[in-house]
């Protein structure tokens, strides 16, 4: 009888111990980074330090599509590599152009260009590779919810112009912003607002982030509200707007340059 109990516990002591090991030597231990998915439908700057940083993903490869008839000038596409390869701490920056079919669908809502990005867009990052994706897609129309936005970021790598109301701004009249100009300012916008700007996954350094927004009380600063609708081009002349110095120090706080 005694035997029979010491051969009992022995098997019950082994079988527990397998087990244990088994839980704990398992590829799906979702402790383990590796086995984690990247969510590229996070919100808006949540993903603020892999853009900034260098630690989880070294490089970045962005894919523009353009619906046909808007695609970005090339000045525009220069200017917001050298704008990220300013701000960024990426062994290499890579922006791809590709065209898409217009659709004429417009005016847009945003579930409308979630929809187009599922059926367009080619590359996502993998939480164990190295090159962080990121996804603008240039629309022939205007924004369904206000005719007079210029862009949107509306996920944490996934960004939209409004090719329609660009052209608009850029060509109502002989004193209006250059297209290039209208693009530069939208491009670096948008992409700041997935760098964290402002306060919305880049912690603030100082005081001046809007009360209703995640924008710059600066109105001469990129991250402006009314470069939102183009209403800072009512008061800048020539250059694009640049990044505040208290957007800067957000930035290098989190990670960037």
């Amino acid at each position: 009888m005694r035997l029979f109990k010491r051969v009992s516990v022995f098997i019950l002591c082994f079988s527990l111990a397998i087990f244990i090991y088994s839980c704990s030597d398992s590829s799906t231990d979702p402790g383990d980074p590796s086995q984690e998915e990247f969510n590229s439908k996070a919100g808006t700057g949540e993903s603020a330090e892999h853009f900034l940083q260098s630690d989880t993903y070294s490089n970045i490869e962005i894919e523009l599509d353009y619906m046909e008839g808007y695609k970005p000038t090339e000045g525009a596409i220069d200017s917001l590599e050298s704008f990220l390869n300013n701000r960024l701490n990426k062994n290499s920056i890579t922006i791809n152009t590709s065209k898409i079919p217009a659709r004429g669908d417009g005016p847009y809502s945003t579930e409308m260009i979630t929809t187009i990005e599922e059926d367009e867009r080619d590359n996502y990052t993998e939480a164990s590779g190295s090159t962080l994706h990121a996804y603008i897609v240039v629309v022939d129309g205007e924004l369904s919810d206000n005719p007079n936005v210029l862009g949107i970021a509306y996920w944490n790598t996934s960004m939209a112009l409004f090719g329609e109301t660009i052209d608009n701004i850029s060509s109502s009249d002989p004193t209006s912003p250059s297209e290039q100009q209208v693009e530069n300012t939208v491009l670096r916008h948008e992409v700041g607002h997935n760098m964290g700007l402002v306060g919305n996954g880049t912690p603030t350094q100082s005081d001046h982030k809007t009360e209703d927004s995640a924008h710059c009380t600066n109105d001469e600063c990129l991250m402006a509200p009314s470069v939102q609708t183009g209403d800072i081009f009512q008061n800048i002349s020539g250059d694009v707007p640049s990044l505040d110095e208290a957007c800067i120090q957000d930035l290098k706080a989190n990670g960037g340059k």
